[in-house]
């Protein structure tokens, strides 16, 4: 117990690291600039900032969330940086716990969790979810997808994960073509689809349910306090995301628990 606390941390530190990343690659994707070239600025001043300013969480704390240079609050990095270190010490934790050490499975998981973030960061951000970010994460998918089905010798796995993929994404087109996109855009088909190819069948079908649930939750919960007007629209990716991360860590379980509680174990 105490090994896989311990590699919950370490896992946890390096996914703090990663937020820190993912702020400055979601600003530069919405800008334009490199994911690589040149150093960290300001959004609002443009000054560049020194190695002080980029610790995760701890420079926001010590600058009072707000720019150094210009005053300027610094809005949701911290929650962004603590959200991806919660997820990789879950995932940290997760490995640990289930001796599950597979190193193709886990390092495929570490970059299509941290594009499933950046996704999730830019549709809470600006309603978008980008195809320079999209379709990369579908292409690692189906690799993972591939891979997976070549280690475990099993050409059924990847003809399921493909189904998986086809159904959630085809449900979602067809809420897009009924509601004539009122209800959600081409880029939670886009999103759906890769769930189905990162999850498979069984876990793909307890992310959205999750999705799908907590937004109603959110979204009731933000119209009673008058956030939001009914006919304001509330990103979804987030939420698909969400949904995703918890049922590639946790799916097995929470399925083994609801067969379990109808007396279907």
């Amino acid at each position: 117990m105490a090994e896989a606390w311990l590699i919950a941390g370490v896992a946890g530190l390096f996914g703090l690291i990663l937020g820190s990343a993912i702020n400055a690659m979601v600003w530069r994707l919405y800008v334009g600039r490199s994911w690589v070239k040149g150093r960290s600025i300001c959004p609002e001043c443009e000054h560049v900032l020194e190695p002080r300013d980029l610790v995760p969480v701890v420079s926001w704390l010590m600058l009072g969330g707000k720019c150094r240079y210009c005053g300027a609050p610094i809005k949701d990095h911290p929650v962004v940086e603590l959200v991806t270190g919660v997820v990789f010490a879950a995932s940290g934790y997760v490995v640990a716990m289930s001796g599950d050490l597979d190193v193709v499975k886990w390092a495929f998981w570490a970059v299509m969790a941290v594009m499933l973030l950046v996704l999730a960061v830019y549709d809470r951000r600006w309603l978008i979810l980008p195809d320079k970010v999209m379709l990369p994460l579908i292409v690692v998918a189906f690799g993972y997808d591939l891979a997976m089905s070549v280690v475990m010798r099993s050409p059924q796995l990847l003809v399921g994960y493909l189904a998986a993929a086809v159904l959630a994404g085809g449900v979602f087109y067809a809420i897009v073509f009924f509601s004539r996109g009122r209800a959600m855009g081409g880029g939670d088909v886009k999103l759906a689809f890769a769930m189905g190819l990162i999850l498979g069948p069984g876990a793909t079908a307890v992310a959205l349910l999750l999705a799908f649930n907590v937004a109603a939750i959110v979204g009731i919960a933000l119209i009673v306090m008058r956030r939001r007007k009914g006919k304001d629209q509330i990103p979804f990716g987030p939420f698909l995301v969400g949904g995703t991360v918890i049922a590639f860590l946790f799916g097995q379980r929470i399925i083994d628990w609801y067969m379990n509680l109808n007396g279907l174990g």
